[in-house]
């Protein structure tokens, strides 16, 4: 069973940013834990402080109920005064619990939301933000991990908060509304003191909301659910998730940069529970980078006799480093299944495109052209074939050419036509050809 765990400032925090979609994780089998920060003591209006924390927990556990939250963890600090509580201190307790309950998503304010007034919500995110850094560090907190809660990275961190920074995951959750609504409401105390606060600032302004003032004398489920549905419609129509869908809106990252590179090489661990994330996970089995054109444009006699442009002589240079490398692997996977060269196999000099290119991730079969920087490679072909003495139409054996290659592409050619500028390669920036080059002189002797 995979466990999600939200860091909630205060009591009515789930419901209000992401209790639909906590409400669907539960509903999906997954555990939920909510870790409340304070004891939302002073969050009320008419009661003590002492009546505020017993009724705010009551209908904290009230609310958790409703949206399928397992456990609340409480942590009992002073509510609206986290701005002098060390984010040291609440760093250690948030790697403890990670490390402890060792959950798949964390949920939290986001560190970089904007329009964030509440300190409270702003020094838990920055906390947990940092706890989901070094929980992995096995340096951190060595009495946890003596204790037995082993270094732990979390795989998912769903940001949320007032104004994110960069929104790019909305979550629909219109079955789940309900849910979220009910769950908001039971937060009697707590909502009606935001609305006694709006009605206090209204008077201010010297003006009246009728509903507010009747929603605070009698019951204000309409007036809530009105208020989060709207918002749950706006998500949806910002993100298409279609007529009359709902939405919550977050900030969800997990790999960061590399999410890219992770996609394509990532492959499932034996025994494993896998989790597939509508536009996020590649589908079970496929690789992100998996080749565009695939088995079915390959020649059947392909270790036969290929034909290959006029810059892709250089890659001959250096095929069994190349076949051999993680980069080139993932690009072009559906080549790499089925070719392996051999010193016989003819290759015939061609201009135009050729297989490597229809099995390129940046081949686009829609405009049947390489999407990038075709003209540059128009250029490299002529260049190359021209500067080989080869003409379009010749063909060689693989050693023949390699021979040929060996002798007349030196370190300095070879950086010319492959190194970072007009005709740059990936593989050359990544060092694969040089090696292959470097192999191939000493097989045929140009040292």
């Amino acid at each position: 069973m995979k466990t999600a765990m939200l860091f909630s400032p205060h009591a009515d925090d789930a419901a209000a940013f992401c209790g639909a979609t906590l409400a669907k994780f539960a509903s999906q089998g997954w555990r939920v834990l909510l870790v409340r920060v304070t004891d939302d003591s002073t969050d009320s209006y008419g009661y003590t402080r002492q009546e505020t924390i017993q009724r705010n927990t009551a209908e904290l556990r009230q609310a958790a109920k409703i949206l399928g939250i397992a456990e609340i963890i409480e942590l009992g600090y002073e509510t609206d005064s986290l701005f002098a509580v060390s984010e040291l201190e609440l760093r250690e307790k948030f790697v403890g619990l990670i490390r402890e309950h060792r959950p798949y998503a964390v949920f939290s304010f986001d560190p970089m939301g904007l329009y964030e007034n509440n300190q409270d919500h702003i020094r838990v995110a920055q906390a947990v933000d940092e706890a989901l850094w070094v929980s992995a560090f096995d340096k951190h907190y060595p009495d946890q991990i003596a204790a037995g809660h082993a270094p732990f990275a979390v795989c998912e961190r769903w940001f949320f908060g007032r104004k994110l920074p960069v929104a790019n995951r909305a979550e629909d959750v219109t079955e789940f509304m309900r849910q979220k609504v009910d769950a908001m409401h039971a937060h009697q105390t707590m909502v009606k003191h935001m609305l006694r606060q709006y009605q206090m600032q209204l008077e201010t302004w010297g003006r009246r909301v009728r509903w507010i003032d009747e929603s605070l004398e009698g019951d204000h489920y309409e007036l809530l659910a009105s208020f989060l549905q709207e918002g749950a419609n706006a998500v949806a129509s910002e993100f298409g998730l279609g007529e009359g869908r709902m939405g919550e809106v977050f900030r969800l990252e997990r790999f960061g940069d590399l999410e890219e590179l992770f996609q394509g090489m990532a492959e499932p661990l034996p025994g494993a529970e896998l989790i597939q994330r509508d536009g996020l996970d590649a589908p079970a089995g496929e690789v992100a980078h998996a080749s565009a054109g695939g088995a079915a444009s390959l020649p059947i006699n392909i270790n036969e006799r290929i034909s290959i442009m006029g810059h892709h002589h250089l890659c001959a240079g250096a095929f069994d480093e190349l076949l051999n490398s993680t980069p080139f692997q993932l690009a072009y996977a559906g080549l790499v299944e089925h070719m392996q060269p051999s010193p016989d196999t003819i290759v015939e000099s061609i201009f135009g495109y050729d297989l490597f290119c229809y099995q390129c991730g940046y081949w686009s079969a829609e405009e049947g052209r390489c999407s990038t920087g075709w003209q540059n490679k128009i250029s490299k072909d002529a260049a190359v074939l021209e500067y080989l003495g080869i003409q379009p139409g010749q063909t060689h054996r693989l050693e023949d050419l390699q021979r040929l290659l060996a002798e007349k592409i030196t370190e300095e050619k070879l950086a010319f036509f492959c190194a970072a500028g007009e005709w740059k390669c990936e593989s050359y920036l990544l060092g694969i050809c040089q090696k292959g080059y470097a192999a191939l002189r000493e097989r045929f002797g140009n040292r």
